[in-house]
């Protein structure tokens, strides 16, 4: 399959990725809490509405907040979700009440909702499948995985984000094989400080394979800013 390669908007964070997002794709980006996987999925998904592509994201937050702390980080959606290039599904719900058959039934029902709506979206970001996985069988969550390859041999884009241990570990290696980018996310101290870093495991489609791993920290006047330290 042939992919166009769409800028981050982020020149440090391209040159990273050998020169920005392969499009189509499958791509899982993986890392505890607090390691910047909102940050990093609202990045790519800033360069994909520049590049001018519709994007439908499945969140956890509300839709306000989640606006809210996009723009904190220099990522103004607000005009984009006006204008309906950007949709924004909130996983909570006001009043429900989780329980083990509403967790069972969340992720088939999402995997409905994607397939109704993928003609009028380019790319498909969920932040973070987490929730969604909870109490879903090994069947269900392949078959999830298996549409979101037939999404991308028509065409499309799929970003997820993961915590560790959302999987067993069978599932874990099958879904990673399968996917054409593979971001691990973590933290370390470099010169003292603690920032963030992202190993591209692999990343498909690009001009060139790379494995990288760079450290990073989010900035508020800056977005998502490269820091030029070695974290080795």
């Amino acid at each position: 399959m042939s992919h166009l390669i769409i800028s981050t908007g982020n020149e440090e964070v391209d040159r990273q990725i050998s020169g920005g997002l392969p499009f189509p794709s499958l791509l899982l980006i993986e890392g505890e809490h607090g390691t910047g996987k909102t940050s990093l999925s609202g990045l790519f998904i800033d360069g994909l509405l520049k590049g001018k592509k519709n994007v439908l994201l499945i969140t956890e937050s509300t839709i306000r907040s989640y606006l809210a702390n996009m723009k904190s980080i220099t990522f103004n959606f607000t005009f984009s979700f006006l204008q309906n290039k950007l949709t924004i599904l909130p996983l909570q719900v006001y009043g429900m009440q989780w329980s083990k058959n509403n967790s069972k039934m969340i992720l088939p029902v999402i995997q409905r909702y994607m397939t109704v709506n993928s003609p009028k979206n380019d790319c498909i970001v969920i932040d973070s499948m987490s929730l969604l996985l909870t109490g879903a069988d090994d069947s269900s969550i392949l078959e999830f995985f298996t549409l979101c390859k037939h999404l991308v041999n028509d065409g499309h884009t799929v970003i997820l984000t993961l915590h560790p241990d959302s999987l067993n570990s069978d599932i874990s290696l099958r879904i990673k094989a399968a996917c054409d980018g593979y971001m691990k996310l973590g933290s370390t101290t470099v010169a003292g400080k603690e920032v963030k870093t992202m190993n591209v495991v692999k990343l498909l489609g690009t001009e060139q394979q790379i494995t990288n791993r760079f450290s990073y920290e989010v900035d508020p006047n800056f977005g998502i800013k490269i820091v030029p330290l070695s974290a080795a």
